[in-house]
This record gives structure tokens, C-alpha cells and sequence, in this order.
């Protein structure tokens, strides 16, 4: 069900629990995790944790993989409670499940993967400045095009996650579609602001970027 009301409702982002989805297999990242990868000396998780830090925000990590790994963050690591890699949504229903089992008081999950790290600075004043009332899910679209693991969920929707991923449906937009959602737009010129890395050759992309920015 796609809302599109004309109210409008401010959130407070004391309300809302950020989770860095940190939890796939890098299949197509050839040779370690790209998690770790490197731009300007920063691994791509360490550039989402400190854009996050800027907003002053609560902030964990999902992910499967050990959390020595992710020691130096100094945040809460969170394991899917499905087993078996299911995907990000695996990761958003596990956050809300620690929210809820650590009393957090929270409100909202907002997901972010560790692999865009050229998101835009105005992303989360976009996202808690244009909550329609009756959206259960918000998510990031770019000209066009929808960025499904850049979104806030409702925590109210626990449940239903658990009995979609019981069923084996793990695919983020059909189990929005089965709410009440709303589009957070983005325009942009050169490259995607949610421009995420799979490859090693999306990795130079970036960094192509990054260099042709310097230089403007």
C-alpha cells in the first residue's frame, strides 16, 4: 500500500536506532570483505560511523561475521537471529528485535548498508522531516531509482518481519509493498549519492570520483 498523504510529521531521532548493515558475503568482491575495503585511508564501515556520529545518533552493526573484526568501532554488534545469511532484511528484523529486548524505547530502525559511502549530508533531516503519518516504511530513491536497504522501519513491524522471513520471502520490497510506504527523493547530477560497492571496480569508480571532486 503506497501512502501519499499531504501531512507531515517530524521524528525525533532520539526515537530511532541506526543500524549499519554489515552482514553479506562480499561474493562479488573479489579477495576479502569489502567491509573493509580502503578509500583515503578510511575502510568503507569507518565512513558510514563517522557520517553517523556527525548527527550525534545511536548507531550498532549487523553483521555474521566475528565481531573482533569490528572491534575498533566501539559499537554494539548485532547478529541476524535467522541463520544463513538471509539478507538485509534478516538484519533490519534483528535490530528490531534487540531494540525491543534492550528496552531502547526506540521508535524507528534506520538502515544504512556499509557500502555507500558518498551518501548526501542531508539524508536523515530528509528522512525525519518527510515521516507521512501513515508510512510504516520510509525509503531512499535517487532520480528515480529505489535504494531498499537505505530506509526507517516502523518497529511496530517486528512481527511481521518474523513471519516473512519464517515463510523464506526475503526480498525488502515485497514485504514493504505489503504496507504502508512512502519515497524519500533525491536528485543529483554526477554520481549516485547511494552509489553502493560490489566489485573492486566499483571501488575505483568511487575513487575516480572522489579525485574529479578534489579537483572541481
Amino acid at each position: 500500500m503506497f501512502y501519499l498523504g499531504k501531512k507531515e510529521l517530524t521524528i525525533n531521532k532520539k526515537e530511532i536506532l541506526f543500524v549499519i548493515l554489515a552482514g553479506g558475503l562480499s561474493s562479488r568482491f573479489e579477495g576479502g570483505l569489502k567491509t573493509f575495503a580502503k578509500i583515503n585511508g578510511k575502510t568503507l564501515i569507518q565512513i558510514i560511523i563517522n557520517f553517523l556520529k556527525k548527527q550525534n545518533v545511536e548507531v550498532v552493526i549487523n553483521t555474521n561475521f566475528e565481531e573482533k573484526l569490528f572491534k575498533k568501532s566501539n559499537l554494539p554488534i548485532i547478529k541476524d537471529i535467522k541463520l544463513g545469511f538471509q539478507g538485509p532484511l534478516a538484519g533490519i528484523h534483528s535490530a528490531m528485535f534487540w531494540a525491543n529486548k534492550k528496552k531502547k524505547c526506540k521508535k524507528w530502525i534506520f538502515a544504512i548498508p556499509c557500502d555507500t559511502p558518498f551518501l548526501p549530508e542531508n539524508l536523515i533531516d530528509r528522512f525525519v522531516n518527510n515521516k507521512n503519518q501513515k508510512a510504516e516504511v520510509l525509503i531512499a530513491r535517487s532520480n528515480g531509482k529505489i535504494h531498499p536497504t537505505v530506509s526507517m522501519w516502523d518497529v511496530n513491524l517486528l512481527n511481521k518481519l518474523e513471519d516473512e522471513l519464517s515463510n523464506n520471502n526475503r526480498k525488502i520490497m515485497e514485504f514493504v509493498k505489503k504496507n504502508h510506504f512512502n519515497f524519500i527523493d533525491f536528485k543529483f547530477n554526477n554520481l549516485d549519492p547511494f552509489f553502493n560497492i560490489n566489485t573492486k571496480s566499483d571501488l575505483e569508480i568511487f575513487k575516480n570520483q572522489i579525485k574529479i571532486n578534489l579537483n572541481n
